[in-house]
């Protein structure tokens, strides 16, 4: 019999594991991966370290989740992390985990100790960028396979950490959903819902509300645009989640003491935030360093160019030129200098944004996402066709 296969023609079981302080990008890519699984080959249950939001979107989609303590190591409180990979080894057991896959390094620990207990590989997704000591510290014991989210990052990875992560690394980028095209009367209806003009060009930032994520210097290029006069409204879609809003706050704040009130709009965190995509005109994500980005993918998808940072996974993306715009980091000018011709010209936005979505449909697309992801799967398992 193949390994991690119960009995001739059933799927496989995959434990997710997810530290999930809150719903964000990381939480809701591995929602839309469980989803698009093929059911006949992968079946998907997740374990969560906390409750809430991200419990309450995962039970709501029907996936079959539960709330499990995810502890680290720690000299100080051994019984704690010693009872999480327990209840994790538990867990697995139940529901016969032929693989652990943790959703972000923080989350591997447990997982990988349980797989080790139970004699089952285990892998993990790297999201975000971290330094050797770093690596080392949360890739207790080393995974079977790590899979990063852009070249970029599995790049830099191999770079700090090449005896970690060479030969046992892929790179799997995240997959988007693409809603069907919104009619002009449905954007209008969206525009008047969240508050929004339905007469100019709308720009927005989308996402966590956070300093690397660029938040200053798209402040400085709104201002700049409205010194010169130019007509639009730049809106704030997420919240500074980690900060409890303290962030957005700060931006609220200083918006009002530069007189540009009038010019933008806070909408706060929405966990429907794809859908509200289409109410905006040109995305921007003026990141400082940025391994993917859902943000990204997500104006795509919705047909709308992107301005973007040249670092990390965003050009992997973008297309300068061809489905949106790449500019310096931490440049307001050169990023109010790129706004600028995409909020004057209507045709260089359709056309930015109707090649933008085309790429997200072949390069981007879940089923390509899932696909490779269970290939993957096939390939630590030992899997024959």
């Amino acid at each position: 019999m193949t390994r991690g296969r119960a009995a001739a023609g059933s799927p496989r079981t995959v434990l997710y594991l997810a530290w999930a302080p809150f719903f964000s990008g990381a939480e809701r890519a591995l929602l839309l991966t469980v989803q698009n699984l093929d059911p006949t080959r992968y079946r998907p249950h997740v374990i969560l370290g906390t409750s809430g939001e991200t419990l309450a979107a995962f039970r709501a989609a029907g996936v079959s989740t539960e709330v499990v303590s995810i502890a680290r190591l720690d000299r100080r409180h051994p019984l704690r992390w010693a009872a999480s990979v327990a209840r994790v080894a538990r867990v697995a057991r139940r529901v016969g985990a032929a693989i652990i896959h943790s959703n972000d390094a923080p989350s591997f620990q447990p997982g990988g100790y349980a797989a080790r207990v139970l004699r089952r590989p285990a892998v993990t997704h790297i999201r975000f960028p971290d330094t050797t000591a770093g690596f080392a510290w949360f890739l207790r014991p080393a995974p079977s396979r790590v899979f990063f989210v852009s070249e970029y990052l599995r790049a830099d990875a191999i770079g700090q950490s090449p005896d970690l992560f060479e030969g046992r690394s892929d790179v799997v980028h995240d997959g988007v959903s693409i809603p069907p095209p919104i009619t002009d009367a449905a954007r209008v209806e969206l525009r008047r819902s969240l508050d929004l003009p339905v007469d100019h060009v709308v720009v927005a930032l989308t996402g966590q509300v956070a300093e690397v994520k660029g938040i200053w210097e798209y402040l400085d290029a709104a201002r700049l645009l409205v010194e010169k006069g130019v007509k639009a409204t730049f809106a704030v879609l997420g919240d500074d989640l980690k900060g409890h809003g303290t962030l957005r706050r700060a931006m609220e704040e200083r918006v009002a003491s530069l007189a540009l009130s009038e010019h933008f709009r806070f909408l706060g965190f929405r966990p429907d935030a794809p859908r509200l995509i289409p109410a905006f005109d040109v995305i921007t994500v003026p990141s400082h360093i940025e391994p993917l980005g859902n943000a990204t993918l997500e104006a795509m998808a919705a047909g709308r160019p992107v301005v973007g940072s040249r670092v990390g996974g965003i050009p992997e993306m973008v297309v300068e030129g061809e489905t949106g715009v790449l500019v310096p980091a931490q440049d307001p000018g050169a990023l109010a200098e790129a706004l600028e011709p995409l909020i004057n010209s209507p045709e260089l936005r359709q056309r930015l944004g109707l090649a933008a979505r085309q790429r997200a449909e072949h390069a981007f697309s879940l089923a390509a996402h899932a696909s490779r992801l269970q290939s993957l799967y096939d390939s630590v398992l030992g899997v024959k066709d």
